[in-house]
């Protein structure tokens, strides 16, 4: 009796209890691309949809690339609601992991960018941070700095080298000169489209569009 007893335990809590995975293998949450240093989670939501309860456990940098009303409940606990805004870029060191899944509660697309931090950092690393007018500090973390970028016509950004790499991601609907030392190339760029740039490398960055462009520099320590 005692086995079929546990048994039954067992096929009640698969049944009842909601289903887990990590957040990369959300179905939602599609890899776009990763290296050793970074995973880039670009997460859409219809109207209406919900994801997977998923778990995240890796500092990560979120950016917003509409405005949106969403739910979101951690695992076990009461549903919150709040809106997202085009262009917030947060910072989340996730010390605790958590566990819990989000919702669209508008009429439009929520799109959010998840960049997790996944390069194993075993020293304090003394990466300088970036002087630039065209620059806006954000965040001055362990693993990453991160910069609002805001370039207008004929301005040229110029990038040194960094120990990792840099990954810009594009707020704004532009075309971008990108210029190493050894490529040149246009790049038409639409929100939420990115740039790895490798170590290593001066880099220039410069538009051809003759209104101001916005951008978010992660700077990876």
């Amino acid at each position: 009796m005692l086995k079929y007893f546990l048994l039954l335990n067992a096929i009640s809590f698969s049944l009842f209890s909601p289903a887990q995975v990590h957040v990369r293998d959300e179905p939602r949450h599609h890899n776009v691309f990763e290296n050793e240093f970074i995973r880039i989670l670009d997460v859409h939501l219809g109207p209406g949809d919900t994801t997977l309860y998923h778990l995240h456990n890796t500092a990560s940098v979120f950016i917003m690339f509409t405005n949106t009303n969403v739910g979101s409940q951690l695992i076990g606990k009461q549903p919150q609601k709040g809106v997202n805004i085009t262009g917030e870029v947060t910072y989340d060191t996730i010390n605790t992991p958590r566990t819990h899944r989000v919702w669209n509660e508008d009429t439009s697309w929520f799109h959010v960018m998840d960049i997790e931090l996944t390069g194993k950092n075993q020293i304090i690393n003394q990466t300088t941070i970036l002087k630039n007018d065209l620059l806006t500090l954000l965040f001055n973390e362990k693993e990453v700095n991160g910069y609002k970028v805001k370039l207008n016509p004929k301005q040229v950004l110029e990038l040194p080298p960094v120990a990792k790499g840099y990954l810009l991601i594009s707020l704004s609907n532009v075309t971008v000169d990108f210029k190493t030392y050894d490529i040149s190339e246009l790049r038409l760029m639409k929100p939420s489209h990115y740039i790895w740039i490798d170590s290593g490398k001066n880099s220039f960055l410069s538009i051809t569009n003759q209104i101001p462009a916005s951008f978010v520099l992660l700077q990876i320590k």
